[in-house]
């Protein structure tokens, strides 16, 4: 129970920040540029940074060897259930094309970054940074292998592979990832001053995130995507039904209590923003992964909750 109540907190404090992302649209002290430019500057400066700090500052080489396996094998099951999960979606739904590709990548993957991050920083404060940076070189490979290929539109994917796509892992968090899994297992430690520095500057990445959803928030159609039934379908499987079922089969193979917690909460994320992003870039239907977005994002503020409560009964 004491999981659900940590849960709680954080998501109330996000749904705080959130709205003074929407209040700086209004009025006007944000706009559609600013958003722009606040999302490269958290994704490639004050994340990485934040990963890197983090990371080194609450783990040991003994911690990291202790927990590897478990980690990396438990994201690599949870990926592969949402990789089937939003195939077995899009072919109940019958879509197709473009469109259909989009909606796959973004049940597959949840928006960490922004979200997951820092409400695993809330509930497992000592390790929580030390199990990400295991979590993320998975979801960074699959992200820039088949999230990225997926969404590519139809005339492209002739033209281009799942290991050609690879190449764009290396970048700012990824570096901030392997960085800081050196230092930990060579027992580096940064010299005081330095270190306080970077955590400040990690520690702006939650309100910066959040800040930026709420805007990002006053630019969707909500008409365009509310009566979208498909995505109420991520709500209910991937959100609900799906961090469940992980949750059951980690406990079953007896895998770690903290890092049952920590892949379960990551398995009912909302839909990842960089999804949007791959999509306006490749020039795909970037409409279908702003909706599965917004909806989820403001649904996660319940069912991330809920998630928390049940399995907690357990």
């Amino acid at each position: 129970m004491k999981s659900f109540y940590l849960v709680l907190t954080q998501l109330e404090i996000f749904t705080v920040i959130i709205f003074i992302g929407i209040i700086g649209i209004k009025t006007k002290a944000l706009n559609e540029k600013t958003l722009s430019d606040l999302s490269k500057l958290i994704m490639r400066l004050i994340l990485p940074i934040m990963i890197f700090h983090k990371s080194i500052n609450g783990a040991t080489r003994t911690d990291i060897l202790f927990c590897f396996t478990e980690v990396v094998l438990s994201t690599i099951f949870m990926f592969g259930v949402l990789f089937f999960t939003g195939f077995v979606l899009k072919r109940m739904f019958s879509l197709s094309g473009n469109y259909g590709r989009v909606f796959h990548a973004s049940t597959m993957f949840g928006n960490v970054g922004f979200i997951g991050i820092p409400l695993i920083l809330g509930i497992l404060p000592e390790r929580g940074m030390l199990y990400m940076a295991l979590f993320s070189i998975v979801d960074q490979v699959l992200l820039w292998s088949i999230g990225f290929h997926l969404t590519l539109p139809q005339e492209k994917l002739e033209h281009s592979s799942l290991l050609a796509n690879l190449k764009n892992i290396l970048n700012p968090a990824m570096l901030g990832i392997f960085l800081a899994i050196i230092f930990i297992l060579m027992e580096w430690k940064l010299p005081v001053t330095l270190n306080k520095a970077l955590g400040t500057v990690g520690d702006m990445t939650t309100p910066l995130s959040l800040i930026y959803i709420g805007g990002t928030f006053c630019f969707c159609n909500v008409k365009r995507f509310v009566t979208k039934v498909e995505y109420y379908t991520i709500i209910v499987i991937k959100m609900i039904a799906i961090p469940l079922f992980v949750f059951s089969i980690l406990r079953f193979f007896r895998v770690q209590p903290e890092i049952i917690i920590f892949i379960t909460m990551l398995a009912g994320m909302p839909s990842m923003t960089a999804i949007a992003m791959f999509a306006r870039m490749n020039e795909s239907d970037e409409g279908c992964a702003v909706g599965a977005i917004m909806i989820t994002t403001i649904f996660c503020l319940f069912t991330l909750p809920l998630i928390a409560y049940l399995t907690s009964l357990w």
